[in-house]
């Protein structure tokens, strides 16, 4: 029989724990009150957690950091059924990472650091090794997302973030489940400034990051508010930042800050000052939102190359993917057709608390590209992520089972309920929904659902797109209960009224849902506009009202959008 004390965890909240601490999760680590404090409370399991794995041996570095961070009785915790999944390192990986972060012993980190590590390297609930194997990530204590990649080529073991390898999975204790790791994760508590300030390898871009003030920007992670309902909103800010290093910067003969304002000044065309074109040039390298190099390469179809709208007004650059390409840094090549530059691997994918840092072999400055096939996924806002569970936001692979999240209060959607509401009760006015495997063509494997009713509407800002004439195509899912819409057997098949920058011209009137051409679920494309024409290279404003009464009346009547594709006409 194994006795111990429960303790009251004396641990303090910071702006990043509070946002994952909410009031439903108020037994995690809960630092006011404890129900078992003076009392000796007995099982005759086995021990908790941090016991178990003082107990166990072969874990004295994490014991030792969990005592250290005053974290040893907040893993021992099991009041009101709190469970825990532990990813803990073995005193080898343990020793390691303290070489990897040029320290001798655990006690040369703050005890704040200490207290990151640990939440970073614990999830809420207790994961059995036949879920875990199934899942592509799991968020931890800190709020962040962990992702987890089988090893094919190693029986039994994982690898979580690309950093860290579970060499043993599920090991059981009273109040969770304990994985061993060979490799520790690095906790994230660096921001997408921090991780290009530090080593001193990017003066250049720190001073320019300094001098137009993205560096406060880019050290922000996240922010609350009250809005005009006295509620509190959280908002997470996510970045990717494009690294230009000071050799890179020295390979076009840019040796500082100055010389850096004076290669702009020279290439300017338009007049702009020299701050504007610092700042131009700045958010040039900046997106606002995180992104892997894969994801920054990939796209729905065919097509092998992708514009992205970066942080500075107007402007675009393209990421080319050449499939054949045997070389890591020869796959993707930034802005290929003007001043091209390419991903350096092994700095690239760095991940920071708030988004991540891709450096690159080229200065990039900024250029127009070409027209370029634009694929504009209507839920890839910063604001919708906020408030999707970061292990379903835009999943790797179709999901087991339909996740659906309210995102009506995202500021990215502008809307209106029609007065005579809806009877469809499945979702709710705007809602995310992950698509499950019959639905694989999604991109991203999710959808945007409107349930507006009739003459509801909503609006929207599209990515930068360069001036051009475009066909233009909507990705729809299609429901059995859908089939109503298709067959135009209740109401006009879903009839809508949608238009660009709310111009006459750019006016069209659409159903379709009546285009679809089988009636079994599944995705498909419609065409919205045949030929339509941006004359300036700009985000616009995309727009659509519901004209059909039956999304009123009818309980199954909702539009379930995916993605709008811009393809270029010559």
């Amino acid at each position: 029989m194994n006795i111990y004390n429960h303790f009251k965890t004396s641990i303090l909240s910071i702006a990043v724990a509070a946002t994952m601490l909410t009031a439903c999760d108020k037994d995690v680590f809960d630092i006011n009150t404890d129900p078992f404090k003076d009392e000796t409370y007995t099982t005759t399991l086995t021990s908790p957690i941090a016991s178990f794995l003082e107990e166990a041996g072969g874990y004295g570095e994490y014991v030792k950091l969990l005592r250290y961070s005053n974290m040893f009785n907040a893993l021992n915790q099991s009041s009101s059924g709190t469970s825990f999944t532990a990813f803990v390192p073995n005193d080898d990986a343990m020793r390691e990472f303290y070489r990897r972060r040029g320290v001798d012993s655990l006690y040369q980190f703050s005890k704040e650091y200490a207290r990151q590590f640990v939440l970073y390297h614990t999830v809420k609930d207790s994961i059995l090794p036949e879920s875990f194997v199934q899942k592509k990530s799991v968020q931890n204590l800190s709020g962040d997302a962990i992702s987890i990649r089988i090893d094919s080529t190693h029986a039994g073991q994982a690898v979580l973030n690309e950093e860290g390898r579970v060499v043993e999975m599920g090991l059981s204790a009273y109040n969770g489940k304990v994985y061993v790791l060979s490799s520790a994760m690095t906790p994230l508590v660096e921001t997408v400034y921090d991780r290009v300030a530090q080593g001193g390898a990017s003066n250049i871009m720190v001073q320019a990051l300094q001098a137009t003030g993205w560096d406060k920007k880019l050290n922000v992670v996240v922010d609350t508010v009250v809005n005009a309902n006295r509620e509190k909103v959280i908002t997470h800010y996510y970045y990717t930042l494009f690294n230009v290093s000071d050799a890179t910067f020295a390979k076009a003969g840019i040796g500082s800050l100055e010389q850096l304002r004076t290669s702009l000044r020279n290439a300017d065309q338009g007049g702009l000052s020299d701050d504007s074109l610092l700042r131009e040039y700045v958010g040039y390298h900046i997106l606002a939102n995180q992104y892997k190099t894969s994801e920054l390469g990939a796209m729905m179809g065919s097509d092998v190359t992708r514009i992205w709208s970066s942080s500075a007004n107007n402007q675009v650059f393209t990421v080319t993917y050449d499939s054949l390409a045997t070389e890591e840094a020869d796959k993707y090549v930034v802005n290929a057709m003007g001043v091209p530059a390419k991903f350096i691997p092994n700095k690239s994918n760095v991940l920071a608390k708030n988004g991540y840092v891709h450096e690159v072999d080229g200065w990039m400055p900024v250029w127009e590209p070409k027209q370029t096939a634009v694929l504009w996924d209507l839920a890839d806002y910063t604001e919708v992520k906020n408030l999707v569970d970061a292990e379903f936001y835009q999943p790797s692979e179709p999901t087991a089972s339909e996740q659906r999240f309210r995102i009506a209060t995202a500021a990215c959607y502008e809307y209106e309920m029609g007065e005579s509401g809806t009877k469809n009760r499945n979702y709710s006015d705007i809602d995310y929904v992950t698509c499950r495997s019959n639905m694989k063509g999604a991109n991203n494997y999710d959808r945007v659902v409107f349930n507006l009713g009739y003459m509801g509407k909503v609006s929207m800002r599209t990515p930068t797109i360069v001036r051009g004439k475009y066909k233009v195509e909507l990705t729809i899912v299609f429901m059995t209960g859908n089939n109503f819409m298709r067959q135009q057997s209740d109401g006009n098949g879903g009839l809508l009224k949608m238009t660009f920058d709310d111009s006459d011209k750019n006016t069209i009137f659409t159903a379709p849902y009546t285009k679809v051409p089988s009636a079994l679920p599944g995705v498909y494309t419609s065409t919205l506009y045949e030929e339509i024409e941006f004359e300036e290279t700009a985000s616009h404003s995309f727009s659509f009202v519901v004209l059909d009464p039956a999304a009123s009346t009818n309980s199954n009547f909702s539009l379930q959008f995916d993605c709008i594709k811009f393809t270029p006409i010559e």
